[in-house]
């Protein structure tokens, strides 16, 4: 498979910058609700395109950087996917699955951002992301010893996802918490 390096849009040619780093700083941009959405969106395109499109051509930019961020996907197959990773959370394990699986210091190398993905997909059952991520999804159903269930879940809790909250739902909890100080 061949990965994409240009878009074009209107018969014309811009090239992508389709390092894996800066897709990770593109999908923490998006996380980022301290951003203003048109902040975050110009911040993308402009990490993605190296510059700014005219405004006419904006909408254009957004749909390729949301499918090139997507590795192709359509959103709707992203989102019906249950979140078993984080990359800012993993990190350390992504690491050293890349390191154990593909003999690769992912820390000092530069490659295409589909390219990562497919390296990540690609992990073997024994890498450390793989075992931390069927944990997450383990089914505790499946468990009939109260025992081994509670240790389970227990584990479970131990590399659970953090969850994040919007910044009106923080500020609810926050406000909430305030009652008790």
């Amino acid at each position: 498979m061949k990965y994409p390096k240009y878009a074009f849009i209107h018969d014309k040619q811009y090239q992508l910058n389709t390092d894996y780093h800066v897709a990770l700083e593109c999908l923490q941009i998006i996380e980022d609700e301290s951003i203003g959405d048109s902040e975050r969106t110009y911040a993308i395109i402009y990490k993605l395109f190296g510059m700014i499109p005219e405004d006419q051509d904006m909408h254009e930019f957004i749909r390729i950087a949301s499918h090139y961020l997507g590795c192709g996907e359509q959103q709707e197959a992203q989102k019906q996917r249950k979140r078993d990773m984080d990359f800012q959370q993993d990190w350390k394990y992504i690491v050293a699955s890349f390191m154990s699986d593909y003999h690769i210091d992912i820390q000092e190398s530069h490659m295409h951002w589909y390219q990562f993905i497919h390296f990540i997909q690609g992990f073997t059952e024994e890498s450390m992301m793989s075992r931390i991520r069927e944990l997450r999804n383990y089914d505790l159903s499946d468990i009939k010893d109260q025992k081994v269930k509670r240790k389970v879940m227990e584990a479970q809790k131990g590399v659970e996802l953090s969850t994040k909250l919007s910044s009106e739902d923080q500020k609810a909890v926050d406000e909430f918490e305030s009652l008790f100080i």
